[in-house]
């Protein structure tokens, strides 16, 4: 960058850029399951309460963005509550960009983690796969097969924990609820399939342990949205 960004380090030159950042083309695979409701409370930040035994697993390549560097990524949303607040939580995310994943972690307390992200796509099938410490955490096939269309559960505003911790003492020095809503968001192509899904299970990231009972579906979308600031709910601190 050619100025200095004073809210984000190094200072001379910053990992990511100010917001807003405009996803301009995005393709995606999320696959509806069903799970249990303990195994998916377990995910949570402790402040929310799960809400449906539905969750959504996802795995994404951005074709066009202005604002970050070109990334992947995937991971687990589980639909929750924060007091009168309903939506969703993203409980796992993965990314294979650093800015990508400083940026989510530092601005909304997105639990991202580097991975390596693979997402191939032919006329019918859609191969997506999320590797980390040399575990397939995440393996899904999509096949487009026009199946029955899947309602999901309500997995808007985001609601995540940001925390960070305090560099004197055990704790967190910010601990807020955050609550994110996508801004513009456009639908390009959406078509609905069934998928495959496994999970290697894995110390650093036990997936597997989030008890999926059944696959209700999945679909494949092409789309767009902006990201920008959210909204601080709540000082857990205070």
């Amino acid at each position: 960058m050619s100025k200095y960004e004073y809210t984000i380090l190094p200072e001379y030159s910053p990992l990511y850029p100010a917001l807003p950042y405009h996803y301009e083309d995005y393709q995606k695979v999320s696959v509806y399951c069903r799970g249990d409701k303990e195994a998916l409370q377990k995910f949570l930040p402790k402040e929310f309460k799960v809400t449906s035994d539905v969750f959504e697993v996802f795995v994404l390549t951005n074709i066009k963005i202005q604002g970050l560097d070109l990334y992947s990524e995937g991971g687990i949303v589980i639909p929750c509550q924060y007091k009168d607040i309903e939506g969703a939580c993203v409980a796992f995310e993965y990314v294979d960009t650093d800015g990508a994943l400083c940026a989510g972690r530092e601005i909304w307390g997105y639990p991202k983690k580097l991975a390596e992200v693979q997402f191939e796509k032919d006329e019918t099938s859609i191969k997506g796969v999320i590797t980390r410490k040399g575990k397939k955490i995440i393996d899904v096939t999509f096949e487009n097969n026009n199946s029955r269309i899947i309602e999901p559960p309500n997995l808007s505003p985001r609601l995540q924990v940001k925390r960070i911790p305090n560099p004197e003492t055990y704790g967190t020095d910010t601990n807020f609820v955050i609550k994110n809503i996508l801004q513009n968001v456009e639908v390009k192509k959406k078509v609905y399939g069934q998928a495959t899904l496994n999970i290697e299970p894995s110390v650093d990231d036990p997936l597997n342990e989030l008890g999926v009972k059944e696959i209700l579906g999945a679909v494949y979308i092409e789309g767009a949205f902006t990201l920008t600031y959210g909204e601080i709910v709540e000082d857990l601190n205070k």
